[in-house]
């Protein structure tokens, strides 16, 4: 157990003090970490990762910063159906491990793959496929330590597996996860442009036709780009586009540089080689690829932003999507980046917004200035489109921006299995922060004979 002086105190971009540097510890392990709440027994206990989740979510300035540090290897067993790793394992090194012997995860890779296991759990990471839910829907068992020290281990036989699968760190700590395995395989993905009406009328089909859609609208334009991917077969087969192109296509060109050049105007800076405006210029001049899924969208570029997601039932999509179309219309403040959307199948995850249905995430991106700040307005915009999503029943993604007054999180049917779960594995709130406690409301009465 240490108290090293180079700890991150910082969320990942730098712009947000997330806890005290004589507050934060380093432990290995199960172990370490029981040492450290008998240490500190009537401490509260924030677990930090990789730092990706919104400020607010992780702050761990009020009670210890605790940073799980695995001894030796993160990669702990792989057999042909299942690997088992440490929880601060990050994604991109649970994939690379797998692929390297012809597997993968049965879930999509997110753009972004430096979150560890256990915080991707935490926060509800997810990708795109209505055949799949979130990453947590790969997990088979996981092992976590609780509040009083001792270590769980808990499996999908359980009956409360699903609060775990999206745990938000109110749980305990997590410290090893199994997650199922496959054969990999290889992927054709078509790119295509085309209108916001096409998308309205179109987008239900175009994912129950290909494994994996994901579509970015530019929605003050209503221009919409588009990735449909399907399965390789031989030419021929219902499951291969038999006409693609490798062409670079140019007719989202003109789209792209004006995008940049707002963004550059809002945040001060021109300078098409910096990270946001590069997130934009991935598009120019596209061509369909082919490849696993790793390889055609682990293509993330962080770059210092508030970034939110809603997701709502995707049989409310046309209509959701005329709303937002209304609300951005009228708002002053230009997106930075076009809309994001990202179907997923049902999921397991008592506090998903997926759980038990299809939903379709729509994603909102507003780059920070290099002090911090945001344009005049983007806030704004952005509570008024909580409200409007939310009127479609829409709730949000745990891990980003989202003003939790705007949502009723009791529609969620395991809300309050999760926050009795919570309430008696943790009865002193030791996992349970100051931002959780807001979110969840308050712990729910114990009988005088619990616990």
């Amino acid at each position: 157990m240490t108290t090293p002086a180079d700890l991150p105190t910082r969320n990942w971009c730098g712009t947000s003090i997330l806890a005290l540097p004589e507050h934060s510890y380093a432990v290995q392990g199960a172990g370490g970490l029981a040492a450290l709440l008998a240490t500190h027994p009537e401490a509260r206990v924030q677990l930090l990762g990789s730092r990706f989740s919104y400020p607010t979510l992780i702050d761990g300035t009020d009670g210890l910063a605790v940073h799980l540090r695995s001894i030796g290897p993160r990669i702990l067993r792989l057999d042909r159906d299942s690997v088992t790793v440490t929880a601060d394992c990050t994604l991109g090194e649970v994939w690379e491990h797998v692929r390297e012997w012809g597997l993968t995860l049965p879930v999509c890779p997110p753009v972004i793959t430096e979150q560890t296991v256990a915080g991707a759990l935490g926060t509800g990471t997810h990708a795109q496929g209505l055949g799949e839910g979130l990453l947590a829907d790969a997990v088979l068992a996981l092992t976590y330590v609780a509040a009083d020290g001792t270590e769980h281990t808990v499996t999908a036989e359980d009956d409360e597996f699903g609060a775990f699968l999206l745990h938000l760190g109110g749980l305990g700590a997590l410290t090893t996860v199994t997650l199922a395995v496959r054969p990999n395989a290889r992927y054709h993905c078509t790119k295509y442009t085309t209108s916001g009406t096409e998308l309205r009328d179109g987008f239900t089909a175009w994912n129950h036709r290909s494994a994996h859609v994901k579509a970015w609208w530019w929605v003050e334009e209503d221009r919409v780009h588009v990735w449909e991917v399907r399965p390789l077969a031989p030419y021929g087969t219902s499951t291969h586009p038999d006409c693609h192109s490798t062409t670079p296509h140019t007719d989202l060109n003109p789209l792209l540089e004006a995008t940049q050049a707002r963004l550059g105007d809002d945040t001060g800076d021109h300078d098409n080689d910096a990270a946001p405006q590069r997130t934009v210029g991935r598009f120019f001049d596209y061509s369909d690829t082919t490849g696993d899924l790793v390889e055609i969208f682990r293509n993330g570029i962080p770059a210092p932003q508030i970034n939110m997601e809603v997701g709502v039932p995707l049989d409310r999509f046309d209509a959701a999507a005329a709303d937002l179309h209304r609300v951005i219309a009228a708002s002053p403040f230009r997106m930075h980046y076009p809309v994001i959307l990202r179907p997923t199948g049902p999921s397991r995850a008592w506090l998903s917004s997926a759980y038990a249905r299809e939903v379709v995430w729509f994603g909102f991106v507003v780059y920070q200035r290099p002090d911090g700040s945001v344009p005049d307005g983007s806030v704004t915009l952005l509570r008024d489109i909580q409200r409007v999503l939310a009127a479609h029943g829409g709730l949000p993604h745990w891990g980003k921006y989202f003003d939790a007054d705007l949502f009723d999180l009791t529609t969620l049917p395991r809300f309050e299995e999760f926050r009795t779960v919570r309430a008696r594995l943790d009865p002193q709130g030791r996992f349970l922060s100051p931002r959780l406690a807001e979110v969840l409301g308050p712990e729910p009465a114990r009988s005088a004979t619990a616990g």
